[in-house]
């Protein structure tokens, strides 16, 4: 067992804000991933308002699988300038019907990376009441496992409504789309923010490009 974290001190550190994704291999393997967006306290207004300005007439939320690649380039770029610190973790070599272990993993991963970058606040997508309460029991073992600190609060927003969120969909995105062949966008995200692919809970390996690759 691990040993319990100490809280940490009362001042408010990044807050992260997470997505997710998922790419299938030819083989039928597949590639869970969640994106967290690391944004200080006094950043998050400008990340919200920045992405919402890019919403275009007649859409809810902004979702990289919706947009062009002419889209897609300005998204980067836009996300880019709210200054943000990128975290991915994966969960290879997963079949469809264990989807929510993958994210299990993937989420330990990330939770553990966050909390020791001294974030105060996770942010995820909500996927419903179901599977939004899946998430925090999942949670909930971490903390009495003395895995994360029990002052690291989690919680889950509607996507049209906390516009942060869209920065996260776009790094999980670009980042999809390099582990695909196509890595311009995740490019010009990683050389304009501080960007770390942890090693994957599975192999042990990291996935994608290799400029991107880091151990946390």
């Amino acid at each position: 067992m691990h040993g319990a974290l100490p809280s940490r001190a009362t001042e408010p550190g990044p807050r992260a804000f997470c997505d997710e994704s998922l790419r299938c291999r030819a083989d039928g393997a597949g590639i869970y991933m969640l994106a967290a967006v690391l944004l200080s306290p006094h950043r998050v207004q400008h990340a919200r308002d920045t992405m919402a300005s890019l919403l275009l007439r007649g859409q809810r939320k902004l979702h990289w699988r919706d947009e062009s690649a002419r889209r897609r380039l300005l998204l980067t770029r836009r996300t880019s300038s709210v200054e943000p610190e990128i975290v991915i973790a994966t969960w290879c070599r997963m079949d469809n019907a264990h989807q929510e272990r993958a994210r299990g993993k993937a989420m330990q991963s990330l939770l553990t990376a966050l909390a020791e970058r001294g974030v105060t606040e996770v942010v995820f997508e909500s996927r419903g009441p179901v599977r939004d309460k899946g998430d925090l029991k999942g949670l909930t073992g971490l903390r009495r496992a003395g895995v994360l600190p029990a002052d690291l609060r989690v919680e889950h927003a509607a996507g049209p409504v906390e516009h942060a969120l869209w920065a996260a969909d776009v790094v999980a995105g670009a980042f999809g789309a390099a582990l695909d062949g196509r890595a311009g966008y995740w490019d010009d995200l990683a050389s304009a923010a501080k960007a770390t692919v942890l090693t994957c809970g599975r192999c042990s390996l990291s996935h994608g490009p290799a400029a991107a690759r880091g151990d946390s």
